[in-house]
Parts: structure tokens; C-alpha cells; sequence
């Protein structure tokens, strides 16, 4: 720990890829074939964060989902390592559908090999903590807010002409017999915010955060893969020698990535299809994210604030809870870890609500995970509402994450996270 309160800031990474992936499939969009191996691999990241004696971690990482276990061996792990209060280690995801491992059939190798899996999912996000601490070193930061201006994630849900809403996936929407579609049914996803550390006077930052909102599956390839934001993450690295760039993903329940091209039929094509159109979105995005990293106005917060809110007083395997939440607030800045698949419009409140001058928002926290719509989506129907309730309390069990979420659960966690943002601003 820094004996002058100092900011100091870390960051490391961690390959996070099942070492054996044939035995095993990715979850999500359903894979209709064997997973035949890894595609540049998923990762994750730490920032280790050090403000007047106080340590906390952001974690990001290319998972699709974060279970609960995970949450607490993490925590726990962790803050027995660094010393760092357990809940100041504050999760994320990207919620990328070709990551979290699924075992490929009910053999016991493709059981053993999502045991292995799993714990090298574990272990990565632990050590890419210590790592992180290890690497702290004296730091001032800024962050903005990026307008995104070419296509990359659009709003899935479009309006027919009877205030009803349907889907659109890759060719389009399906549309009733005596219907059309009126347009979109919400916002775009064009906004990110981008948060960076740099050395004391130096003009190259040596840590990127992006926080951008949308699902980033592009399809259901049988490879595991970073997908979109290991897209982002690889050329930011390429672009900005020495940084470390993390991604993270939050209030994109209604938001998909913009269909680049036409899917070609052939598995080999199909292969770099998925590449070049990952590769192309991360370009448009980087375009926009990258001029936006501001050269002046940086600071140096001594002092760090944190709120934690969860449903349930402890956290124990096995237990089920709909929300947490974990903020941190640093001078004018705040990170956040919340659930997610909140609808954009959400998000956008969030954001317009926080006191902060920039807040970043990371979802897939380990919280219950399903969609959040706002109230208005309930009416207008489709596939996001329609996700449960199950058939008893033990199929809803079961089932977890076919949980809906009831018509007021997105109002209850804004002011929740707004009233703790409130809590943290300095």
C-alpha cells in the first residue's frame, strides 16, 4: 500500500480459453454441431485501483455469464491474497454467447474438461488481480463520453404498425400477415464511455476501459472466441503499443451488433466471415474511441469511495439473488458492476442521472441474469419479455435464468444505483 495516498493503478491479463475445447461447447445460441476449438481465445483483465490507502479491483472479462460461485471464490480468493475488502473486487462480463463453457455431451471427459475449464476461468480472474496489484504504479486518469457514429450495435426490437414488437435477426423480422413494420422500437446503441490511466505527465495511456452497451455475438460459430470485444481489445493493443485494453459490456438487452455481411454457407467461410466482421466492427468502434481519449484534464484522486448493495445480506453458493450492485467513485469518475441485459433506455438514465462527470457501467456481474425491459416493453410483447415466469418454484430454480423479471424490477435497480452513485460522489 502507498504510504502517501497517491492513485496508483494496475492492470494484467489472462488467457482464460478451455484448455481442451473439443469435449466441450460454448453456452448460448445453441450450438448445433461440435465445438471444434478456440478462435483468438477469450480473456480476462484486472485494474487494480490503490486511492488513499484504499485498494479496489474492476474486473473485466469475455464471459458470457457470471455465476455466483465464481463471485464468491473470486472475492474471497482475492481479498485473502491483496488484502483488499472482498467487496471492492467489482465483476463484469461482455456477455459474449461463444465463451462460458457448456461439456459437450454426458461422458466423464467432457465433464472433467468443464471442471478444468471453469477453474482455469476462476484462477485467471484471480491472478490477473494479483498481477495487477503487483503492477501499481503512480497514475492520473480521465474518461469521456464517445459518440459512435458508424453502425455497430443497433436495436433488435422494431415496432409494427399496431404498437406491437418483434425481433430482427440476421435477415430481418418476422412480420404478421397484414402488418408492417413502423422502425425501431428504442435508441441505437451510439454512445460508450472510455475510461484511461496514464503515467503522471505522460501523453500515452498504458490502460484503456471501454463500456459500451449491446450484445456482441455475431453468431453461433462451434469455436470459443473473445467475439466482438476481443475484437476491440486485440487492435486497441495493436494501436496503442504497451496499453492494456479492457472491454466491458452493460444495458444492451434490446441492442445487437449491426449484421455486416451476408453469412456465407460453407464452415471455412463462415470462419472468416466471423473474423473479418468482428475485425470490422472493432475498427468502426476504435475510430470513434480512440480520437476521443482526451489529452488534457487528467487528475489524481487521493481518495476513493464504494457503495454495495446486494438482495440478500450474504452471499453463499447456491443462493439466488436478482441484483447487485458495486460502485466506486473516484474524483469525477465512478465504475460500476451491475446486472445485465437492462434495456439501453435504461442504461441511458442511469448515465443521465449520475452525478459523476463519467460513470463507467460493466453488467454481468453475477447477478440473476435475464432481461430487464422497461415497463412500456412489457406491453408491446416479444421475445425479451417472454422469459418465464416458470412453471413453479422449483422449475424457476432450475431453470434460473429463464427468470423474468417482473414490470418495476428496471425502476427499482436505477434509483437503487443512482442513490448509491450519490452515495459515492465526493
Amino acid at each position: 500500500m502507498s504510504d502517501r495516498g497517491e492513485l496508483r493503478i494496475g492492470v494484467a491479463v489472462r488467457d482464460i480459453s478451455p484448455p481442451r475445447p473439443q469435449l466441450l461447447k460454448p453456452t448460448g445460441m445453441g450450438r448445433l454441431v461440435p465445438t471444434r476449438g478456440v478462435l483468438d481465445g477469450p480473456r480476462a483483465e484486472a485494474m487494480a485501483i490503490e486511492a488513499g490507502g484504499d485498494l479496489a479491483f474492476y474486473l473485466t472479462s469475455d464471459t458470457r455469464t457470471m455465476p455466483l460461485e465464481w463471485v464468491v471464490e473470486v472475492r474471497e480468493t482475492v481479498a485473502e491474497r491483496t488484502g483488499c475488502d472482498p467487496y471492492r473486487v467489482l465483476l463484469t462480463g461482455t456477455h459474449n454467447h461463444c465463451s462460458n463453457p457448456m461439456a459437450a455431451d454426458d461422458s466423464p471427459e467432457s465433464a472433467a474438461a468443464l471442471e478444468e475449464a471453469n477453474g482455469k476461468i476462476v484462477a485467471g480472474f484471480v491472478d490477473a488481480c494479483c498481477a495487477a496489484a503487483e503492477a501499481m504504479q503512480p497514475a492520473e486518469i480521465t474518461a469521456a463520453r464517445v459518440d459512435i457514429t458508424s453502425p455497430v450495435g443497433e436495436n433488435r426490437r422494431v415496432r409494427l404498425d399496431n404498437g406491437t414488437c418483434v425481433n430482427t435477426w440476421g435477415s430481418g423480422p418476422i412480420v404478421p400477415p397484414g402488418h408492417r413494420v413502423v422502425g425501431a422500437a428504442g435508441p441505437h446503441s451510439t454512445e460508450a464511455v472510455v475510461f484511461v490511466a496514464r503515467r503522471p505527465g505522460e501523453e500515452r495511456p498504458f490502460a484503456v476501459l471501454s463500456s459500451y452497451p449491446s450484445h456482441p455475438h455475431l453468431y453461433a460459430l462451434p469455436y470459443f472466441s473473445g467475439e466482438f470485444p476481443g475484437a476491440v481489445k486485440r487492435r486497441g493493443e495493436r494501436l496503442i503499443p504497451g496499453a492494456t485494453f479492457m472491454q466491458t459490456s452493460h444495458t444492451g438487452g434490446n441492442v445487437d451488433l449491426h449484421c455486416v455481411h451476408p453469412l456465407p454457407d460453407y464452415d471455412g467461410a463462415q470462419v472468416r466471415w466471423f473474423q473479418e466482421s468482428a475485425e470490422l466492427l472493432a475498427t468502426r468502434f476504435l475510430d470513434d474511441v480512440l480520437p476521443a481519449i482526451p489529452s488534457g484534464g487528467y487528475a489524481r484522486p487521493n481518495s476513493m469511495r464504494h457503495a454495495y448493495y446486494s438482495t440478500e445480506a450474504q452471499m453463499l453458493p447456491g443462493s439466488r439473488r436478482l441484483v447487485i450492485l458495486n460502485a466506486i467513485g473516484l474524483g469525477d469518475f465512478a465504475l460500476v458492476s451491475m446486472p445485465g441485459e437492462l434495456f439501453i433506455e435504461l442504461g441511458r438514465e442511469i448515465l443521465a442521472r449520475s452525478p459523476f462527470a463519467q460513470t463507467v457501467l460493466g453488467g454481468y456481474n453475477g447477478s440473476v441474469h435475464g432481461y430487464v425491459p422497461p415497463p412500456l416493453a412489457f406491453e408491446q410483447g416479444s421475445y425479451e419479455v417472454m422469459r418465464g415466469p416458470a412453471p413453479s418454484h422449483e422449475e424457476e430454480a432450475r431453470l434460473g435464468s429463464y427468470t423474468r423479471s417482473e414490470v418495476g424490477t428496471g425502476r427499482l435497480i436505477i434509483e437503487q444505483l443512482v442513490s448509491m452513485l450519490h452515495e459515492v460522489h465526493a
